[in-house]
């Protein structure tokens, strides 16, 4: 397991954008056997989500929406900025990196260092620590942006209950150096490589590529992709999150000397009600301390333990003060990481909806 403190840094500006397409999962009761849908929000706590299906809205689009409040808003030079980390499974394009047309649309032209991640539901305490090592490394001022969206169902529209588990979201955050006493940002990781069929889009890279399938099977094969291309053993998964996630929380506490009585505000990843439930008993967190937002939101993957932080600002109008916040988040990988910083809550913008698209000029007929 990686553990790593940083000192003179600090988290000082965070803000959301979700797509402006509220999909209730009720109304999708009539896709499934009576009662099924009813139980299924039961469990998973997950009543609607916001959705880029069907609007063209991108991860890029959302995270980009989420930074120009914090520009605006919170009156920062975008000329500071001099490095932009960018962390999605959904990249606008296969090539080149997304970042890279992020920095020429937020127009940062002085910020050199740009690089994509997919490293998944990990995301926003991940790409803290990825921030934090390139700034101890050098930089001053890192843009983090974190998120994730899915424009289409596939070609038949087919509805399955796993994709009702999923809302999109792109977050911002400024992670930067401080001359300012303050706590240490403190991070721990862990993965678990050997569990990664847990966790599976197996077709779409080069190992199985889709000209392959759709050699093989056709038109039907691909579709079947598109539909049901994301492989998650549940009960594998389940185990995991209950188990693996608040072992690695534990021994974050035992070498760090913390326990959930030091936080004001513990995020756990809203993979679904029960694991939410499940993790915070097992780290001893009281209910009081463990906001929850994925009745409103699902499980926004990458962005989850921030948005929830926006989220919780929001409904118990909290903006202002210095809450000590730990992110215990866990995910494809199968990997864990867990992060804790102090965050100014003048500097937590309230979630936005957006429905901009960006044109880049291109369309289906432009290069063949």
């Amino acid at each position: 397991m990686y553990f790593g403190e940083f000192s003179g840094i600090r988290i000082s500006a965070l803000s959301a954008a979700v797509p402006d397409n509220c999909e209730k999962t009720m109304d999708m009761a009539t896709k499934f056997p009576d009662g099924e849908i009813q139980k299924f929000c039961e469990s998973t706590g997950i009543w609607e989500r916001y959705v880029s299906t069907g609007t063209g809205v991108t991860a890029s689009d959302l995270c980009i929406a989420a930074a120009k409040e914090i520009f605006e808003k919170l009156d920062v030079d975008k000329k500071s900025i001099d490095g932009l980390i960018f962390l999605t499974q959904s990249p606008d394009y296969p090539a080149p990196p997304t970042s890279c047309i992020i920095q020429h649309r937020l127009e940062l032209t002085e910020c050199g260092l740009v690089f994509d991640s997919n490293i998944g539901c990990t995301g926003f305490p991940y790409g803290i620590q990825m921030s934090c090592a390139h700034i101890m490394a050098g930089c001053k001022k890192i843009l983090l942006l974190v998120g994730d969206a899915g424009t289409e169902r596939g070609w038949s529209g087919e509805v399955t209950k796993d994709s009702l588990l999923f809302g999109d979201c792109g977050i911002a955050a400024i992670i930067e150096r401080t001359e300012e006493v303050g706590r240490p940002i403190q991070a721990g990781i862990h993965t678990i490589g050997n569990g990664y069929k847990s966790l599976l889009t197996p077709f779409g890279g080069e190992r199985h590529n889709l000209l392959q399938l759709y050699r093989e099977r056709g038109a039907e094969g691909i579709e079947k992709m598109f539909i049901y291309g994301s492989v998650m053993e549940g009960t594998d998964v389940f185990t995991f999150s209950i188990v693996d996630a608040p072992m690695v929380t534990k021994k974050f506490y035992q070498r760090f000397g913390c326990s959930a009585d030091d936080f004001d505000l513990i995020s756990i990843h809203q993979a679904n009600k029960l694991i939410v439930d499940n993790v915070a008993k097992r780290i001893k967190a009281p209910n009081w301390k463990v906001p929850i937002s994925l009745n409103l939101y699902g499980n926004t993957r990458g962005g989850s333990t921030a948005i929830n932080i926006c989220d919780y600002a929001m409904r118990e109008n909290v903006h202002t003060g210095i809450k000590h916040i730990l992110n215990v988040s866990f995910g494809i990988g199968l990997n864990i990481a867990i992060v804790d910083f102090e965050l100014d809550m003048s500097r937590c913008l309230p979630i936005i909806k957006t429905s901009e698209v960006f044109d880049d000029g291109i369309n289906n007929y432009t290069y063949f």
